[in-house]
């Protein structure tokens, strides 16, 4: 049986109670029967989710040990650019073809920008700059409508959490 048709049997067996239905003697043994049933599920199904979250967090873990090597892999890779461009501007070879490999080098643009220019544009173009759309600090409202604040818009909502340990 699943838990769902366990409630539902429970929540029948409340209705009949309810309405004098089933005699008193049964109710005990009745009740106690279906807890025992819904105990067993949830243990179940707690389990199941702390397995799930044991695979979460390996996976986690997993994914930020691959993430740091790649970074140093990455990190060899620029390097390696770097030191390979360098040595062949320093020596001013700037072709190099062989029956593996083309290297050369082409010229790019690029944009560089420091404070003196934000701190300009925001006085005189904005329209050269980009802004973020902004997002509600959830935690300071929090606090706001803790310390009896009102606020338009938003409101503070109790959830019941389950917690299995």
């Amino acid at each position: 049986m699943k838990l769902y048709e366990i409630a539902n049997d429970y929540v029948a067996l409340m209705q009949a109670i309810e309405n004098d239905e089933i005699p008193e003697d049964c109710i005990a043994d009745t009740l106690e029967a279906i807890k025992g049933e819904i105990e067993i599920k949830a243990d179940n199904i707690a389990c199941l989710l702390k397995n799930t979250e044991a695979e979460i967090k390996a996976f986690k873990e997993e994914e930020n040990r691959l993430a740091e090597r790649r970074k140093v892999k990455e990190r060899a890779l620029d390097s390696l650019k770097t030191y390979l461009s360098d040595m062949l501007i320093r020596t001013n070879v700037l072709n190099v073809e062989t029956a593996r490999n083309r290297i050369s080098f082409r010229k790019s643009e690029a944009v560089e920008v420091d404070e003196k220019f934000l701190k300009w544009a925001i006085e005189n173009r904005n329209d050269l700059l980009s802004f973020k759309e902004p997002t509600a600090n959830k935690a300071e409202i929090k606090k706001a409508l803790k310390g009896g604040q009102t606020l338009e818009g938003v409101k503070l909502v109790t959830n019941q959490n389950i917690q299995i340990k």
